[in-house]
């Protein structure tokens, strides 16, 4: 039987909220480049005569030129989270010059090496480390925080006809700058804190400094995060009986009275992973984009109709391996549909969205589906 997704008056915006927390951890963890390749640096951007250049990264917790961040609730990531490219390693458009340092026939591949990745509320202090190739040893670096920096601001920016050059990017923004200089090693010599920021998206980028190079930019690494306005708490049985459907409450801390829409998604951890492929020949029609060997183009996930965007759901993870569930406004206990769901370990994400501002809070718990007959201890 086909595993009915219950979503009610459905719309783009709580499209939005129901994958939040993947679109989140997809979006947000590193956007640098991150691919083993000879060499320090992997790619570069071009416009108007300025030019950055990043640092090659790979699969290494301890080495791998990640920026990792500690200290809000760590939300669990798919297992695996790779990436493989393969096409032209040179894009222009609008003015900008793209160029990945492999060979055209050449296929590009990378793990990210974290398991988890957090997000914070505004009382929670984020606590970020880097960890360096011994290249870069006792290299003099520059740590940009900027506010409302994350991957889709960046790719508006460069394309902007009112950004003249890459430089600019930075200009009019909200940013704060911090001075070090690496260990023996390339790494920090101790992890940089931030406190009582505001909520909002936020993005990290490590230059060297005082680089003789002009109109160059070296980046070492970069990430993004995001702080949300209030804690969100799940209550939720920890193991149901095959066959029973699960019943979810959540309650945002401290929140005024307004209008909140609630979504909770349960997918078995056997099937949560994004195995992610690009291929690509720089131009849209000539650009394949697959995640576990589903292509993105037949998900639906951007269409309004209910039905289309549950297939499109339903398609990624595989059939009977998972449900989803958003309320009405302001309605905080959602019950999913789980009676045709395999017995297994489960990851629950729940969010809460609010219009004007968009994920105001989330959470994410696990639990266990025990076969029909046997004990759910």
């Amino acid at each position: 039987m086909k595993k009915k997704i219950g979503i009610n008056g459905i719309d783009l915006r709580k499209c939005k909220l129901t994958v939040a927390a993947l679109i989140c951890i997809f979006a947000l963890i590193s956007v640098s480049a991150a691919v083993c390749e000879k060499g320090l640096w992997i790619a570069s951007i071009e416009k108007n005569g300025d030019s950055a250049i990043f640092a090659d990264h790979d699969d290494s917790q301890d080495n791998g030129g990640w920026i990792q961040l500690t200290g809000g609730k760590e939300i669990q990531l798919p297992q695996p989270l790779s990436f493989t490219y393969s096409g032209t390693n040179c894009v222009e458009k609008e003015g900008i010059v793209f160029k990945i340092n492999k060979d055209k026939d050449e296929e590009l591949k990378y793990t990210y090496p974290y398991s988890t990745h957090p997000f914070y509320t505004e009382k929670q202090t984020v606590k970020m480390d880097y960890n360096g190739p011994v290249a870069f040893k006792k290299q003099a670096v520059n740590i940009y925080l900027v506010k409302g920096l994350d991957v889709s601001s960046m790719e508006k920016a460069l394309v902007d006809a009112k950004c003249k050059s890459l430089n600019e990017i930075l200009k009019g923004v909200d940013y704060t700058k911090t001075c070090a200089t690496l260990d023996k090693c390339g790494d920090l010599s101790k992890p940089l804190t931030f406190n009582s920021l505001e909520p909002g998206s936020y993005g990290i980028v490590i230059t060297l400094a005082g680089d003789k190079e002009e109109n160059v930019t070296k980046v070492l690494s970069a990430t993004c995060f995001e702080v949300v306005d209030y804690e969100l708490k799940t209550t939720v049985a920890n193991n149901i009986k095959e066959g029973d459907n699960l019943d979810v409450q959540m309650s945002l801390k401290n929140a005024p009275a307004g209008e909140f829409t609630y979504g909770a998604l349960l997918i078995n951890e056997e099937a949560y992973k994004a195995e992610m492929k690009v291929d690509s020949n720089g131009t849209i029609d000539g650009t394949n984009v697959s995640v576990n060997d589903v292509d993105l183009r037949t998900l639906g996930i951007s269409s309004v109709n209910k039905s289309e965007l549950a297939n499109g759901f339903q398609t990624l993870i595989g059939e009977g391996n998972g449900t989803i569930s958003i309320g009405e406004k302001n309605q905080n206990t959602l019950s999913l549909t789980a009676f045709d769901l395999t017995p297994g370990n489960y990851l629950l994400f729940t969010g809460a969205y609010e219009p004007g501002k968009g994920l105001v809070g989330i959470d994410q718990q696990k639990l266990k589906i025990s076969a029909d007959g046997t004990s759910p201890i």
